[in-house]
């Protein structure tokens, strides 16, 4: 990762960490917090924020924490006593129950500072029972807690859980907004629009394409198997170079590029995403399949994505999937 590519605290984020430090210094923080939005908004950044603010002990009236006092320090190590963040152990497994106990026998500790803070990120990977064991803590919460989950996929929680927190969204910013706040990042070399668009206008995703490598090689990957997709006559290189992607990234850019066809079909025009290949081919593909095959694949591509995590044997996976792709094309 690019160190010398460190942007601003996100724009869009300071209203809401505002609001929640204007709580704070009244002293009515909500016991339970549900922070929601699209992915790569920065739900995590400003949970995070308003934590590290807590923590702070020489920020006085700034919005931002100072970032070298001792609370800074022991929440930027993951020791500090009053704050506990839980996550899956590995990205993309389940937040089992014993990690919901453990924040119980953490709120029961008393606590010096404002509040004992718990972060769940991201809370819709909590299992049935752990979010059971969650609700209980939430219908009778310790005096000076206060949990804050941060999901993308909010209705993915029990409603009982949603209905004991107060709501705060995080809506996607404007993409002028974005653009100004990556204009003064460097990196891998790519420019703003093509990382903007290669991450399906995910802010925080976009930065990661500018100034990770890893993230880079990722996409790169992820185009040649849609390129494939748009320019074989066969369906048997595309499947192998299916195979050589995370299906996790490749399935939403996958459903753009289905969209894009789409979109031109019923407008003449391209988007932002389609203009990352080539126009010609791109519209020969879109009038190949036509709009009801499009709709008709965008809507499977929604399943593919459910079963993204699955345990299913992932060559099949992929083979059926381009299989199902390229059927419109013959």
């Amino acid at each position: 990762m690019n160190a010398g590519c460190e942007p601003e605290f996100p724009p869009w984020l300071r209203p809401p960490l505002e609001r929640l430090l204007g709580l704070s210094a009244e002293g009515q923080l909500p016991s339970g917090l549900l922070l929601t939005g699209p992915f790569g908004v920065g739900k995590g950044v400003l949970a995070r924020a308003f934590l590290q603010r807590v923590a702070c002990t020489r920020a006085d009236d700034a919005l931002l924490p100072c970032g070298n006092c001792n609370g800074c320090h022991a929440f930027l190590g993951g020791i500090h006593p009053e704050i506990l963040e839980v996550t899956p152990e590995e990205v993309g497994k389940e937040i089992l129950i014993e990690a919901v106990r453990g924040i119980t026998d953490f709120l029961s500790l008393s606590h010096s500072g404002p509040a004992r803070l718990v972060l769940i990120e991201p809370a819709e990977a909590m299992t049935v029972n752990a979010a059971n064991a969650l609700l209980r803590t939430l219908e009778e919460p310790p005096a000076g807690a206060m949990i804050v989950l941060a999901a993308t996929r909010s209705a993915r929680l029990p409603a009982t859980i949603r209905s004991r927190c107060r709501l705060l969204r995080v809506p996607p910013p404007p993409v002028a907004t974005v653009r100004a706040w990556l204009g003064d990042c460097h990196g891998s070399g790519m420019a703003v629009d093509e990382a903007l668009a290669a991450s399906l206008n995910r802010p925080l995703g976009a930065l990661e394409l500018i100034r990770d490598a890893a993230a880079v090689e990722n996409w790169r990957q992820d185009r040649e198997a849609l390129v494939s997709l748009l320019t074989q006559d066969t369906p048997f290189p595309t499947v192998t170079a299916f195979r050589q992607c995370d299906l996790k990234s490749l399935i939403p850019r996958l459903q753009c590029l289905l969209l894009s066809a789409h979109y031109y079909l019923a407008t003449g025009l391209h988007n932002d995403f389609g203009r990352l290949f080539d126009r010609r081919v791109l519209e020969a593909f879109a009038r190949r399949l036509g709009r009801h095959e499009l709709a008709q694949l965008s809507l499977e591509s929604l399943r593919w994505q459910r079963e993204a995590d699955a345990p299913l044997n992932p060559e099949l996976r992929c083979e059926s999937m381009v299989l199902r792709l390229t059927n419109g094309n013959a």
